[in-house]
């Protein structure tokens, strides 16, 4: 008689699972909590009569990062990420390709998608336009060489209002280098292929690199590090004045 072994799993280790609660208005950075002044891009909050706490400001404009279940959600990404790894290290002999742990994990993101790129392909910006209509998504794509890419990105805000899109031409003095892309707080793919369907193929027969997180901790880095100081750009250490308008 043989017996199915449980797999050995502490109950504490649930203690030490703190993932973001609130997200900056002005940089989008993930923050465990926030009073005051934007530990990243330094923007302060103003109290106001209407909002004399900062909690009642953040639920308000819908900052507050909640979810209708966190470990169902977080085990979802997570089989995500687990078949992308087994794929690659050629753990099945079922093919998990990096495009589709890409599309999957757009369509399950629950509260938002944050990105930096260096070129996007129409193929991926359509994915983001129908992901942007459930949740808000919000990218920097630097390296825009077409004027027919850079007008779909910007001349058609009606077809997704939850879709905002900072661009960069390829001649711009500055523009952001590093491609990452950030669901819901929780996973990450990071690595050296551009967000464009051309890029996420070449890393299927390794000749890019990109690398699945989920270490939630090291999401948060990522997002804080390289997307929010972008992000702010040159509104960073600027007030806000906490009212409903």
């Amino acid at each position: 008689m043989t017996t199915n072994k449980m797999q050995h799993f502490d109950i504490a280790s649930l203690l030490r699972f703190m993932p973001p609660q609130v997200a900056c208005e002005r940089c989008c950075a993930l923050l465990p909590h926030l009073d005051g002044i934007c530990p990243v891009c330094g923007v302060e909050y103003i109290l106001t009569e209407e909002f004399p706490t900062y909690s009642d400001y953040f639920r308000q404009r819908g900052l507050t990062i909640q979810f209708h279940d966190l470990i169902e959600h977080s085990q979802r990404l997570a089989r995500i990420a687990r078949q992308i790894r087994e794929s690659n290290g050629g753990q099945t002999s079922s093919h998990y390709p990096p495009m589709r742990a890409l599309l999957t994990a757009l369509h399950s993101a629950e509260r938002f998608v944050h990105f930096t790129t260096y070129g996007l392909s129409a193929l991926l910006l359509g994915a983001l336009k129908l992901t942007a209509q459930r949740v808000d998504v919000r990218g920097i794509v630097s390296g825009v060489k077409s004027d027919i890419m850079m007008r779909e990105m910007t001349d058609y805000q009606d077809e997704a209002p939850h879709l905002h899109l900072r661009a960069f031409s390829g001649e711009e003095t500055y523009f952001p280098h590093q491609k990452i892309i950030v669901i819901d707080g929780l996973m990450a793919f990071k690595g050296s292929a551009n967000m464009t369907d051309i890029g996420w193929r070449k890393a299927a027969r390794g000749q890019e690199i990109i690398e699945v997180v989920t270490d939630v901790a090291e999401v948060v880095e990522l997002n804080n590090r390289f997307f929010s100081p972008a992000w702010a750009g040159d509104h960073a250490g600027e007030r806000i004045l906490m009212t409903a308008y």
